[in-house]
């Protein structure tokens, strides 16, 4: 029984290793630096946002991902479509989202594979205009 025990966890160990993971952060016009936000992200639709995902560790060799910019309307619509890659030198991601329409977006970071897509992470946030700001 301790071997069975033993083997489990010796599995789930490496499951959870190969799984990449990572955090959002975000740069307002206004920011210095780029902030890591824990709560519900709004930004001014009128301004340039930049993000970043950072991955946790940098794999061995070169994954290549999907980046996916959604909108919410009925239902979530693509309206942004790029790839990109990691690999031992390059842990990071990065990108902006400029000249959209206030409303709620979702960015969705894939991994691609021969197999389909898989979902590393995505994360939602809430661009507002100036006339909401003002209410």
């Amino acid at each position: 029984m301790k071997k069975y025990a033993a083997l489990f966890i010796i599995v789930l160990f490496f499951l959870s290793c190969g799984k990449l993971k990572g955090e959002f952060a975000f740069q307002t016009p206004d920011d210095k630096c780029y902030r890591v936000n824990q709560s519900r992200l709004a930004f001014d639709s009128s301004q340039e946002i930049k993000w970043v995902y950072r991955f946790e560790s940098a794999p061995s060799g070169r994954i290549n991902l999907g980046v996916i910019i959604l909108k919410k309307e009925l239902s979530w619509v693509d309206i942004l479509t790029t790839s990109d890659y990691i690999d031992s030198l390059k842990g990071m991601i990065y990108g902006t989202l400029k000249d959209l329409e206030p409303g709620d977006y979702k960015i969705v970071i894939t991994e691609i594979t021969i197999d389909g897509n898989r979902i590393i992470d995505e994360i939602e946030l809430y661009l507002y205009s100036d006339q909401e700001e003002m209410d």
